[in-house]
């Protein structure tokens, strides 16, 4: 912006004052300027992230290796993209330790943040989700749930626009394919990732990325690590036998570490004893074959033999679990004892390098130990105490997952009976923790139902499956969410409970409508209706034709939807079922609005919010009250709507619900400008901004904001 004066000014007003270019914020053009007030749109918090696990300790070495990262970045590229390494080499020979060391000496150069994602955690026995990493990166990054697109290509697309400015780290663990890893590269040049595998990746490597091998540990590499455990002395005093050992542990980190846990438990033994012992194995573990020895089962074998009796069979029985971490709650499960003895079984594992925690309260086996726990788990156990185990671990799951869903949900249609509290654990003292377990074992739980499914428990399918509505509707995993439903369709099949069918289909196909496959949910929900009406569940029915209505309502055939919400009105009104009254009647006033029969749509508004408000349902009543003060808006009852979408908006605003908050205010806008109250329609529009960066929707927000006066008056 400049102000010019016209060569010709006589200094009685022929100044010359321009704008060009372009601009974004305030601007204030005027001749004379006594006092300027400049207001500014709230601006959500900053938002980096710093998700690097730990630096590793007890690290060795692995100059070469550092080096060639730290190289990575004297690459210049051809500034389109961001750098890219591969760090690859054998499962447990410390690939991980080594992007992370890196990583953290390196992270003051990326200002930005960093993102870190453990694909191997979401591997194990089933498709890594990259939609679902990607998701968790955004919402990092201060993404609102609700402006998280369902689809991966959306997902990598809304990635690449949010990081397109920023230098920032990414570091992605254990990587199986190249595929996964390309939706998550960052649109900027400033940033760098990368990626740990025990593949090469000869696709990302053709593609630009700089690959960095990770070969095992020499001789003298590995008696440095063991020195660092054991003690100079110790080595010292027995050198030949040192280096023997990291022979036979083939370089491996992981191996050298239970083979000084197990030392370190024995203080008297010299370390030729532990060689000898490993030199007399015969099993192996195929994958883990390095200098043409396969000896990693026979040092895992001999920690074990070292263990309690007790801790032993926790380890084995912890290997034949279908899950790639679990928490301390399910090992005492799994045990079968007290909590303090469950910690210390935990300690004894812990301290033989057997388990790693990965956060408190949670743990996970080394990769490679897994490999050896779930063999003597197959071996060593009777089949009956095994699959007792499991029985009772599925069971739990069933009980803790109805009990989170309960928290969240509230009162509303379940088919299963309430768990008793042996089965439900410890209450979840608010929605928000619920909501949070279920998020950090949804991968779990699926992987019981898979396992439960094949055992035949099928009890415990379809009743998870019925609570992880909670977590489903909110969270939209909508992978996890089709094949939980199809596996919970099968067991209530199975079962001979069409009810329980049809609840299942009709579960899956929300999550079909919801993605737009409009033909397979349909498909489910005829079916689903013809199982409810079969079973003779009237409540049952009234869902399957709201989920009907929902489908015709997204493909636009609104009289279709009406007759469904009509109809489901009908059924829940015969049962006395308030709650779904109120319900139907909101979703029947959204089908009459969609067909412009405003008048309708206006008392069906309000009815279904005198209903919620006799139930005590704030929320539904707040959602329905910003429908109506749409409608009220369009039938030129301005105060009315007012009113009534302030209410809506504060109530929003107290439950802490961003995305709806700012519809109100945006609503409330657009009432204020229909009335010529530029003001006011300002102040509005500020809130409904501040309440779209709060969620993350920086794109709305932009578009608000460029409906607010140039000058930044109110």
């Amino acid at each position: 912006m400049s102000a010019m004066a016209d060569p010709g000014d006589n200094g009685e007003g022929r100044a010359r004052n321009e704008l060009s270019g372009q601009v974004v914020g305030n601007v204030v053009q005027a001749r004379d300027i006594g006092q300027v007030t400049l207001r500014t749109p709230a601006s959500a918090p900053a938002r980096i992230p710093r998700q690097l696990p730990p630096e590793p300790r007890g690290f060795v070495n692995r100059v070469s290796e550092l080096d060639a990262l730290d190289r990575l970045l004297e690459e210049t590229g051809d500034g389109s993209a961001p750098l890219l390494a591969v760090v690859s080499g054998l499962g447990g020979v410390g690939k991980s330790a080594v992007s992370r060391r890196w990583a953290h000496r390196v992270r003051g150069r990326f200002a930005d943040g960093q993102l870190y994602a453990d694909l191997g955690a979401s591997r194990h026995r089933g498709g890594v989700e990259v939609s679902d990493v990607l998701g968790g990166f955004l919402r990092a990054l201060g993404v609102h749930e609700e402006w998280i697109p369902a689809d991966l290509p959306e997902r990598a697309a809304l990635f690449r626009s949010k990081t397109a400015d920023l230098r920032l780290l990414i570091v992605l663990d254990d990587v199986e394919h190249a595929a996964q890893v390309t939706p998550m590269l960052p649109a900027s040049a400033a940033g760098a990732v990368v990626v740990t595998s025990h593949r090469r990746l000869g696709e990302l490597i053709v593609a630009g990325a700089v690959p960095v091998p990770v070969a095992p540990l020499g001789e003298e590499e590995g008696v440095r690590l063991l020195a660092g455990v054991l003690g100079d002395e110790r080595v010292n005093a027995d050198p030949v036998a040192a280096r023997e050992l990291a022979r036979l542990c083939g370089g491996l980190p992981v191996a050298l570490r239970v083979a000084a846990a197990r030392l370190t438990q024995r203080r008297t033994w010299p370390i030729s004893r532990l060689v000898n012992e490993l030199a007399d194995e015969r099993r192996r573990l195929e994958r883990l074959a390095a200098g043409g020895k396969t000896i990693v089962e026979a040092v895992f074998e001999t920690a074990c033999r070292a263990l309690p009796p007790e801790a032993a069979l926790l380890y084995r029985l912890l290997g034949a679990m279908p899950v790639a971490d679990f928490s301390a709650q399910v090992v005492q499960v799994v045990a079968g004892v007290e909590p303090e003895e469950t910690e210390r079984l935990l300690e004894v594992l812990l301290e033989a390098n057997l388990i790693e925690e990965t956060e408190q309260e949670r743990y996970r086996f080394h990769d490679l130990v897994r490999l050896h726990a779930s063999r003597p788990a197959a071996r060593q156990e009777v089949p009956e105490e095994r699959e007792t185990t499991l029985h009772r671990v599925a069971s739990w799951y069933l009980g803790r997952t109805a009990a989170a869903d309960r928290a969240i949900m509230g009162s509303r249609l379940r088919l299963a009976s309430a768990p008793g509290p042996a089965d439900a654990g410890t209450p979840f003292a608010s929605p928000g923790e619920a909501l949070d377990w279920l998020e950090s074992e949804r991968r779990n739980i699926l992987a019981f139902l898979r396992l439960a499914g094949q055992a035949g428990w099928d009890e415990i399918v379809w009743q998870t499956v019925e609570a992880l509505w909670a977590l489903y509707h909110n969270r939209k995993h909508y992978a996890d969410w089709i094949e939980a439903g199809r596996l919970g369709a099968v067991s209530a099949r199975r079962c001979g409970d069409r009810a329980a069918e049809a609840r299942m289909r009709n579960q899956t196909a929300r999550a079909l409508i919801e993605l737009g496959e409009f033909d397979p949910a349909i498909e489910d929900l005829l079916l689903a209706k013809s199982l409810a009406e079969a079973s003779g569940s009237r409540r049952m029915e009234a869902a399957v034709l709201e989920s009907l209505g929902q489908a015709d309502l997204a493909r636009n055939a609104t009289d279709s939807a009406i007759e469904r919400f009509t109809e489901a009105l009908a059924l829940n009104e015969a049962m006395n079922n308030p709650r779904g009254v109120g319900l139907q009647t909101y979703h029947l006033g959204q089908a009459y609005g969609a067909a412009n029969r405003l008048h309708d749509a206006a008392e069906a508004f309000e009815r279904a919010m005198a209903v919620m408000g006799e139930v005590g349902d704030e929320l539904s009543q707040a959602k329905a009250g910003i429908e109506l003060g749409l409608a009220y808006r369009e039938l030129g009852r301005s105060a009315e709507a007012v009113e009534t979408v302030a209410r809506a908006a504060e109530t929003m605003r107290a439950r802490r619900i961003p995305v709806k908050e700012a519809r109100a205010w945006e609503v409330l806008a657009d009432l204020a400008a229909d009335t010529g109250d530029d003001e006011g329609a300002g102040e509005y529009l500020r809130r409904a901004i501040a309440a779209c960066l709060a969620s993350g929707n920086r794109t709305r927000a932009d578009a608000l904001s460029g409906r607010l006066p140039a000058d930044g008056s109110p």
